[in-house]
């Protein structure tokens, strides 16, 4: 396994506020900046309601946070990560990985901490928080808490249950430290996160809007609309979101004929948001960071960390699919070293959404 290259831990460790190239929908050639702590945060009047699933729609006009946007003009961007491996992979019919084969820019082992995953292959967030030394900076990216199952509209809140699983997933991570807080701006995840605290123990915090850095269609070249329009009667989202992530081909033609161009190269995408909208901005942020945001981005993500090694196939009799408060850690070490892990802030990484029971209380 080899280190990330040297033009990331500059960027991660040196740069701070630069501004990378193509990350953010096709309309756009630049990185979204994440706001700085005690910024204002963005208005997203303007953001598109969600779509089943969790589906959102990205920001394609304007990626970067207004409270940022005075240091693009003259932010000599470099390239984008796109170089940084070639990522086409011929994938076995169950979306294995070739032997041999590599695509990653981090490290996908925990090395020399005191971690282990559980059965299904995630990591304890807590866990992780108290392995990880002082010296190393950690960014949690989850899938909000659990929220109605009918209800998945932009103002749709966190049930009861949902409440007291983001403040038990806090009392695991509680410390002597404050922690940076951001979500996307949905009720659901802002309340997550605002729980995720309040189980540290930690009063008046400000949780930063910042859809255009961890908006659900991160891995879409199209608004999740488009998506849906497709395939919202062939099996939904979450389905081809799965096949799409594990390389497996689609079996339905019309699926097959389309669905390709609706999605950016996955690797490459996935290496692209852990170094450049992750790490990048990790000198923003204080030691450990909380993103709160949705199915669509974490799913990808953990079976990217994992390589594909992680059961999210709902599209098989599994029926798996991400967990709420599921997610990545990615951890970045005093040398330099970045390393993401799949990881759950509740007992199980993964959930089966058709036997879940409608809880709207």
């Amino acid at each position: 396994m080899k280190n990330i290259s040297a033009k990331y831990v500059v960027s991660a460790l040196f740069v701070g506020l630069c501004m990378f190239a193509g990350c953010g929908d096709d309309t756009s050639s630049t990185i979204p900046l994440a706001p700085n702590m005690g910024a204002v945060s963005s208005s997203s009047a303007d953001q598109p309601q969600s779509q089943p699933g969790d589906t959102q729609s990205s920001s394609s006009e304007n990626i970067l946070n207004p409270v940022s946007s005075s240091s693009v003009a003259d932010s000599g961007a470099p390239a984008s990560s796109s170089d940084a491996n070639s990522s086409t992979v011929t994938s076995s019919s169950d979306g294995a990985i070739p032997p041999g084969t590599e695509f990653y820019t981090f490290e996908t082992t925990p090395g020399t901490l005191a971690l282990a995953p559980d059965a299904d292959g995630f990591y304890d967030a807590g866990d992780i928080y108290k392995a990880v030394p002082k010296t190393s900076k950690i960014a949690f990216v989850l899938r909000h808490s659990k929220r109605s199952k009918n209800n998945t509209g932009k103002n749709s809140p966190l049930t009861p249950i949902g409440i007291q699983m983001a403040q038990t997933l806090g009392t695991k991570l509680a410390g002597d430290e404050a922690f940076y807080y951001a979500s996307t701006d949905f009720v659901r995840t802002r309340a997550t996160a605002e729980n995720i605290a309040t189980g540290r123990g930690e009063t008046d915090v400000e949780v930063v809007t910042w859809d255009e850095g961890i908006y659900g269609s991160y891995f879409l070249t199209v608004p999740s609309d488009t998506l849906d329009a497709l395939v919202s009667k062939r099996g939904g989202n979450p389905r081809y979101i799965a096949q799409y992530a594990y390389g497996v081909p689609y079996t339905n033609e019309i699926v097959a004929a389309t669905i390709p161009a609706y999605f950016h190269d996955f690797f490459q995408r996935g290496n692209q948001f852990v170094n450049e909208v992750v790490v990048a901005n990790m000198p923003n942020w204080k030691r450990v960071s909380v993103l709160i945001s949705h199915d669509m981005l974490v799913a990808p993500l953990i079976i990217l960390v994992s390589k594909r090694t992680i059961d999210l196939k709902i599209y098989e009799e599994t029926n798996h699919w991400v967990n709420y408060l599921s997610g990545i850690a990615v951890i970045v070490d005093e040398a330099g070293v970045v390393t993401a892990l799949p990881v759950r802030g509740d007992e199980v990484g993964w959930m089966r959404p058709r036997d879940e029971v409608n809880e709207g209380v």
